[in-house]
């Protein structure tokens, strides 16, 4: 009876101190700041019904500063900026034909340590389709996956940048007002956390003291 008693008294400990530990590893934000900028290349494959100079439509608008997201999770969506639609007048087309455009995310700082030493990670595309009047969009945005999306977060900790969704189809001016979000996904490939490591050894550590007691408990019925 005892013994049982010893055991339970000594798991009970056991558990509580490894949930004091993996408190303190759940309970930190780790955010990541960033910028990002892009264009679209309406020198190639753009054409427009009206004749002449192509009305061009699209255009990107970047995220210039103030952006961040948590990866205390381990992994997050982050907004790149918007794809935006002007509206064209009534009867008039735009076509994009593999027009390129280009997204650069430029990691700036994470856990309040700046890591600006960082290339930004680049992103290439095509826009493909129609834009028809105010209201008519079959614009298609196809993303290229990062030739290397690999960056430090400082120490021996790293994230990748990658593209969740290849396509876009962009709305037009008359839905959303022309605005289509782009976005990527940011994981990180990090060593362990101190905290972590710490929910380790407490929970290594109570088994070893309890594999001590039992050994002196059956030495003392010898």
């Amino acid at each position: 009876m005892h013994r049982i008693q010893g055991w339970t008294g000594l798991r009970a400990a056991v558990i509580a101190l490894g949930l004091v530990a993996w408190t303190a590893t759940g309970a930190t934000a780790a955010p990541l700041s960033y910028t990002t900028s892009g264009q679209v290349d309406t020198t190639t494959g753009v054409s427009s019904s009206s004749g002449g100079t192509a009305d061009n439509v699209v255009s990107f608008v970047p995220l210039s500063s103030g952006n961040s997201v948590d990866l205390s999770t381990g992994q997050t969506n982050a907004s790149l900026g918007n794809f935006v639609i002007s509206p064209l007048a009534d009867g008039v087309t735009t076509t994009y034909s593999n027009t390129p455009i280009q997204i650069s995310f430029q990691p700036a700082s994470y856990n309040g340590t700046s890591i600006s030493s960082d290339a930004p990670v680049v992103v290439s595309g095509v826009l493909n389709g129609v834009v028809n009047g105010p209201s008519s969009s079959t614009v298609i945005a196809t993303l290229n996956p990062p030739p290397n999306g690999m960056f430090s977060l400082g120490g021996s900790s790293t994230a990748e940048f990658s593209i969740p969704t290849s396509t876009l189809l962009l709305a037009p001016s008359t839905s959303n007002s022309g605005v289509t979000t782009a976005q990527g996904l940011v994981t990180t490939e990090s060593v362990p956390e101190p905290s972590t490591i710490a929910l380790f050894l407490t929970t290594v550590g109570g088994l070893g003291l309890r594999r001590y007691v039992l050994s002196r408990r059956r030495s003392a019925r010898v």
